[in-house]
């Protein structure tokens, strides 16, 4: 993790709040719903705002709510945001979205390889309806782990891998990544074709008001699954001055993602997304 000047970092949280801002008022315009999740609703809940050392606001909203948002920014943002995504930004590979700032630039260190342009953004997460058991779901999750690789890999044939890597081993991942880069491209099989398979399985078990949400677009993560009525309607809370929404059930939902929330983690475990370049302007 890299160390943020104490200015720095405070400027890069005025620019996602003014982000934030954005999207929440989008979102009250049509009634849709959403909740600040991860380690915003922690930051919510133990500082009244940012982590200290954290650098970023993640947006979960309910994959309806998520689709309808996305058509709703596209006519809606204001002149100096834009939406990041596959579909609407070309060499995007990510399965959800972000809105970011036209004019500054943020380029994450696993990241640095893209072919877009990115300025300070916030994520949004969607959330989509939990499999019916636990065979469909590992099924669910596989078939969504597969596509989102195929995402990157049918526009990037060079990856980044994680670190530590046997060299023989990375040897041979990239040299495998190479070949099946080159074989989608053969075949036609493009990021858009790839994410239309991604959500296909994403959106198998989707009704009309799911019973339970789980998040499938980052599968590295730990699985989640929320009752719906643990989640909505959202219950307000303080974050750096604003009035924010949060899961209904904040110690239900910080505890199954973080264990012990309100322990402080000690300085190795403190982790953000320190960028390779930050431009604010």
């Amino acid at each position: 993790m890299g160390t943020y000047r104490e200015d720095e970092l405070h400027r890069l949280w005025e620019r996602e709040i003014a982000i934030y801002r954005e999207i929440s008022g989008i979102c009250g315009c049509h009634g849709l719903q959403y909740y600040m999740g991860y380690g915003s609703a922690l930051g919510a809940v133990r500082h009244k705002g940012f982590i200290p050392w954290d650098d970023d606001i993640d947006v979960c909203m309910p994959r309806k709510d998520y689709e309808a948002f996305l058509q709703y920014a596209e006519e809606e943002l204001a002149d100096e945001f834009e939406i990041l995504g596959i579909g609407y930004t070309k060499g995007y590979v990510l399965p959800f979205g972000k809105i970011a700032e036209k004019k500054s630039t943020f380029v994450e260190e696993t990241d640095t390889n893209r072919k877009y342009h990115s300025g300070i953004f916030v994520d949004i997460f969607p959330l989509d309806a939990a499999a019916p058991g636990k065979k469909e779901d590992k099924k669910q999750r596989q078939s969504c782990w597969r596509w989102g690789r195929a995402c990157v890999l049918a526009e990037y044939g060079e990856v980044k891998l994680p670190e530590g890597m046997n060299p023989l081993i990375a040897a041979a991942a990239r040299a495998a990544c190479r070949m099946i880069h080159g074989g989608m491209r053969l075949a036609g099989l493009g990021t858009e074709k790839c994410y239309a398979r991604f959500l296909k399985a994403a959106r198998k078990y989707e009704t009309e008001k799911p019973e339970t949400y789980t998040q499938l677009v980052n599968v590295f993560l730990k699985p989640e699954y929320h009752p719906a009525e643990k989640l909505f309607p959202a219950q307000k809370a303080e974050f750096e001055g604003m009035t924010v929404p949060i899961p209904a059930d904040p110690d239900r939902y910080l505890t199954q993602i973080y264990g012990d929330y309100m322990q402080i983690p000690p300085a190795e475990k403190r982790h953000n997304h320190y960028p390779a370049i930050l431009k604010f302007d």
